[in-house]
C-alpha cells in the first residue's frame, strides 16, 4: 500500500476514533450530569475536553495501532499527558462547579 494509501485510510479511520469518542464521553458526561441535576447538561468546555482527551489517546496509543506508520510518530511525554489530562478533566467539570454556584 502507497504512503497516499495508507495516509487516506489512517484519516479516514482518525475520523471515526474521533465521532466515537465524542459520541461515547458526551453520552456518559450526559448522564452522570441528569443523574446528578436531574436534567442533562452539555456545554462547550465540556466538547474541547473532550477533544483533549481523543488528543491525548491518539497520541500515545491509537496512532501505533492504525495503517499509517511513520519515524515521526512519537508518544507525548508524560509531563504533556499529565498537563491535557487535568485541563481536560477541569474543562469537563467545569459546567458542574457553574451549576453549583448557582
Amino acid at each position: 500500500m502507497t504512503k497516499l494509501g495508507s495516509f487516506i485510510l489512517e484519516l479516514l479511520r482518525m475520523c471515526v476514533l474521533l465521532m466515537l469518542t465524542l459520541f461515547i464521553l458526551g453520552g456518559v458526561e450526559r448522564f452522570i450530569y441528569q443523574s446528578i441535576f436531574g436534567q442533562p447538561v452539555y456545554n462547550w468546555s465540556m466538547a474541547l475536553g473532550n477533544l483533549l482527551i481523543f488528543f491525548m489517546l491518539y497520541r500515545n496509543h491509537f496512532q501505533f495501532k492504525g495503517w499509517y506508520k511513520s519515524q515521526k510518530n512519537q508518544k507525548l511525554t508524560i509531563l504533556t499527558t499529565r498537563i491535557t489530562t487535568v485541563i481536560s478533566l477541569g474543562l469537563i467539570i467545569l459546567p458542574m462547579i457553574g451549576r453549583l454556584s448557582l
